[in-house]
This record gives C-alpha cells, sequence and structure tokens, in this order.
C-alpha cells in the first residue's frame, strides 16, 4: 500500500525535481505553520495567473519570485511540501532544481497547482496556491 510519503516523493519527482531526503519538520517552521502562514487573512500574493488558461509561464514567474525570496540555495536546493493526503504529516522534501523541473506540474487531486516551497534556513516560504479565479504566488517571511 503507497503511503503519503510515497504519494508525496512521486509527485515531487514527476514535477522533474531531484528528491534529496524527506526531512521532515525539524528544524521548523513545520509543513503546518508554512500553510496556515499562506492562508492568512490579509495576505497578498507576489504575483498572480489565471487559474484555467495557458501554463507555460508558472515555472518562470515562480522560480523569479522564489530566487528573489532567496528560497533556492546557490546549490539549487531547497524544502518542498505539495498537496496530497496526509503529506502535511510527511514534513518537508529537500529537493533540487532541474533544467527539466517545472512547478506547474505540482497538482492536487483537483487538478490545481498547489505547493510550498521553503528556505533551507526556514526564515522564507514562495508557494502557488490556487485562489477563486487566479493562481497567487506568495512569498512569505517567517
Amino acid at each position: 500500500m503507497r503511503t503519503s510519503e510515497d504519494r508525496l516523493v512521486d509527485l515531487i519527482r514527476s514535477s522533474g525535481l531531484d528528491v534529496h531526503t524527506v526531512q521532515g519538520d525539524e528544524p521548523g517552521p513545520s509543513v503546518g505553520t508554512a500553510w496556515r502562514a499562506m492562508a492568512g487573512f490579509g495576505v497578498e500574493p507576489s504575483a498572480s495567473l489565471p487559474l484555467k488558461g495557458d501554463l507555460e509561464g508558472v515555472h518562470r514567474l515562480w522560480l523569479e519570485h522564489a530566487r528573489r525570496a532567496d528560497v533556492i540555495g546557490e546549490d539549487g536546493t531547497f524544502l518542498l511540501t505539495a498537496v496530497v493526503t496526509g503529506g502535511s504529516a510527511v514534513g518537508w522534501v529537500r529537493v533540487r532544481l532541474t533544467d527539466d523541473a517545472d512547478v506547474a506540474r505540482l497538482v492536487d487531486d483537483q487538478g490545481r497547482i498547489e505547493f510550498i516551497a521553503r528556505s533551507g534556513s526556514g526564515g522564507h516560504i514562495c508557494g502557488i496556491t490556487a485562489e477563486e479565479y487566479e493562481y497567487w504566488i506568495v512569498s512569505l517571511t517567517l
């Protein structure tokens, strides 16, 4: 039987990111803390894209904001979580960017892009969340 960890790692690999290790929630902040921050009252997007339509520029736009927010290390690594059943309990997965990576492939069971990337230090996050009519790219300092 496939576990939540299996589903999360498989989804991440399907996006073209290189999975290094499942790190869990230590050191924090936890996946739950990051999702609550992304959904917080008053949170505004750093950028937005139409929910329906061409998603070709999603990866490029997210990458631009993630780099600006100091989420991606000099070696191309960062921590990641995405929406899969039980994914929050798995915690963070350490990944590395590849030439084939495309975060637009990090879709939930409803076909929507939903994920959070976190800096190795834990101080910064940059993710994509589906809102009513748009995808929001949200960058926050925790």
